[in-house]
């Protein structure tokens, strides 16, 4: 097991989720101007090098969520610790759409960027095969046209010379996960929702072990998430859509969800999830995260903090060919 002892700091469940909610709970602007757009860098490890997704949730201050369409992410370099710069340099742009958090009956054809109440739609906007030529701190910045005004929102992050968290092409780390009934394993440390009288929901993410799924040659989704205590409240819809897909493909591929928490009031994290979100050298542990892993037990997709369902099903797919 591994101890976290001060969560704020070390499990970031997302701030950036209740920082959007927050935002689309003040009053309207009432002085005839657009209100401020502004952004959270939603991605939870950039890494130099390879291609990746990159991920930037969007309020309007005052107003709502900004939501649907796309927007434009302009990305500048500051330089790394050693070495910083006062002046960013431009580096690209690139065209980012709008990703809803699963488990939302949302039409994507409908008109965007706009502000919507968080009531109606909650979700990031993302781009994929992003890559950064260089570690150190760079920023994003998202212009959108909303309403017939023209917004724009920064938003710092740093890449990192090395993935911290397992990465594709990587091997995946061979959990023993412990499964319903195993003694002397309280419910709630496989499955959150889970007591003394609740039984583990989604039987069919917890019905094998990763290792055993690697182990059988098995392709094989691993959900880390933990759908109680995720402030975010982006684990159990994430949750949700991978047992929908271990539902349709549980014949052909493996499902696991790993649970979080081995004893949340101690702050104990699983073995089992520590070794994919929080291995060592990782300065904290975020979920939710999704990965898929391939015959020979190596990861071919990662998705971290959003996945929309239609990604999850994508990488079902392309791991099945």
């Amino acid at each position: 097991m591994r101890t976290v002892r001060d969560r704020s700091r070390r499990l970031g469940v997302m701030a950036f989720g209740l920082a959007l909610l927050a935002a689309g709970c003040g009053p309207l602007r009432r002085d005839g101007e657009a209100p401020q757009m502004v952004a959270q860098f939603a991605s939870y490890e950039t890494v130099a090098g390879p291609p990746q997704r990159i991920l930037v949730g969007l309020s309007s201050s005052g107003a709502g969520l900004v939501g649907f369409g796309t927007v434009m992410f302009t990305f500048s370099y500051f330089g790394n610790r050693g070495s910083p710069q006062t002046k960013p340099t431009p580096k690209f742009s690139d065209m980012a759409s709008y990703r809803p958090i699963p488990g939302q009956d949302l039409d994507l054809a409908t008109p965007g960027p706009r502000i919507v109440l968080p009531s109606k739609a909650i979700g990031v906007y993302g781009v994929d095969g992003v890559r950064f030529d260089a570690p150190g701190f760079w920023r994003v910045t998202a212009t959108a046209k909303i309403a017939g005004h023209e917004r724009r929102a920064d938003a710092a992050f740093e890449v990192v010379d090395q993935p911290r968290i397992p990465a594709p092409g990587g091997p995946a780390p061979r959990v023993e996960n412990p499964l319903p009934g195993a003694a002397g394993v309280h419910p709630s440390a496989i499955d959150s929702r889970a007591d003394d009288s609740t039984p583990v929901p989604d039987p069919e993410l917890h019905a094998t072990t990763v290792a055993a799924a690697i182990a059988a040659g098995r392709p094989l989704m691993v959900v880390v998430s933990t759908p109680t205590y995720c402030t975010s409240r982006f684990c159990g819809p994430i949750t949700d859509s991978v047992a929908t897909l271990a539902r349709r493909w549980g014949e052909r591929m493996a499902f696991v969800h790993l649970e979080v928490w081995e004893d949340f009031q101690a702050k104990e994290l699983n073995a089992a999830a520590a070794a994919w979100i929080y291995p060592p050298g990782a300065e904290d542990a975020r979920e939710p995260w999704v990965f898929t892993v391939d015959a020979h037990g190596l990861i071919v997709d990662r998705f971290d903090n959003v996945a929309t369902d239609a990604e999850l099903s994508a990488a079902v797919q392309r791991l099945l060919g």
